[in-house]
């Protein structure tokens, strides 16, 4: 799990990576030109010349119309040669990724919106392998796996039901901000708990927020090494304060990692700490009953998840279904 300022500075790595190719690929295709066009070279230092001498014009506070139209002659002169060899007009140029920043990753005095994907990419990157599932969308989650069959409990048929659940997930997705409620994604294996939650996480990352995905079992267990074991780079806090400062945190999987005293009262703090601060969560676990989460994870606990807006999951095992189709 990386930090938003390191998901940066990669970022920003990548974007002056670009810079520099396309640069190099520009000094090539120039190497290339005048190689082919021998008057080439002389055309450019033409254009040079004549553009230094019309900027002097002008800070000078002389008469520019001359300049300009020397400036404008040698420039259609460098045009003919490149296209009498089949080149564009902008064939010596670097051919920038971003035509804002021109691969800078800075725009108008801020941090250019080419940064801030490539950001969205490298996060989207690691849910998907930290989750081993793609980040797809609501409209890949079909309802014909949910039976069209009526659920007393539910007082509708199970396909309407989760259509609806499903239709206001994607709203809470679309709608989301810091103030955002927290939700609890219950119900039994393979309902398609995990698939909602990572839906919500690309809708909340392309509206520029940050996600961060965890595995109960995975983080808790790596938490707990660090803290017993050797830690010389502060790797737990940077994890814990990560996970505690995330725009929206997604804890998948609650119900599966080991029980420690190290997990309840980490579980408890990193809870505790995101109500403090009205950071939104998204929880999802196979327990259903409340009696049992209490059992397992302490009234203080429990008493933080009773905040969370509970989504009930119904139905039958989807992976098995699918299983059974191919």
């Amino acid at each position: 799990m990386r930090t938003k300022r390191e998901l940066y500075q990669e970022a920003m790595r990548a974007v002056a990576l670009r810079r520099q190719t396309a640069r190099a690929n520009a000094e090539d295709a120039r190497a290339a030109a005048e190689a082919a066009v021998p008057a080439l070279r002389h055309a450019e230092e033409e254009v040079r010349v004549r553009g230094v001498r019309c900027a002097l014009a002008g800070a000078s506070g002389k008469d520019r119309t001359a300049a300009a139209a020397a400036l404008a002659k040698a420039k259609q002169e460098l045009t003919a040669l490149l296209a009498s060899s089949g080149r564009p007009a902008d064939a010596l140029e670097p051919h920038f990724t971003c035509k804002k920043c021109q691969d800078t990753g800075t725009f108008e005095g801020h941090t250019c919106i080419c940064v801030h994907k490539l950001m969205q990419k490298l996060r989207r990157e690691e849910i998907e392998s930290l989750s081993s599932l793609s980040i797809s969308s609501f409209d890949t989650m079909e309802l014909r796996y949910y039976p069209n069959t009526m659920d007393d409990k539910l007082g509708e048929p199970v396909r309407s039901y989760m259509g609806g659940l499903l239709a206001e997930l994607r709203a809470y997705a679309e709608e989301f901000d810091r103030s955002s409620e927290s939700l609890m994604l219950f119900g039994n294996a393979g309902l398609g708990k995990t698939h909602a939650a990572l839906a919500i996480a690309g809708i909340v990352l392309e509206k520029d927020f940050d996600v961060i995905y965890v595995s109960s079992p995975d983080f808790f267990s790596k938490l707990e090494a660090l803290h017993f074991g050797a830690d010389p780079g502060g790797e737990e806090e940077t994890l814990l304060q990560t996970a505690a400062g995330a725009d929206l945190l997604i804890l998948d999987d609650l119900g599966t990692e080991f029980n420690s005293n190290f997990f309840l009262s980490t579980l408890y703090s990193l809870l505790n700490n995101r109500l403090g601060a009205h950071l939104p969560t998204i929880v999802t676990t196979n327990i259903t009953d409340g009696a049992l989460l209490e059992k397992l994870y302490t009234e203080k606990i429990s008493s933080r998840l009773s905040a969370f807006v509970p989504c009930l999951f119904a139905g039958q095992d989807i992976r098995s279904q699918k299983a059974q189709e191919v």
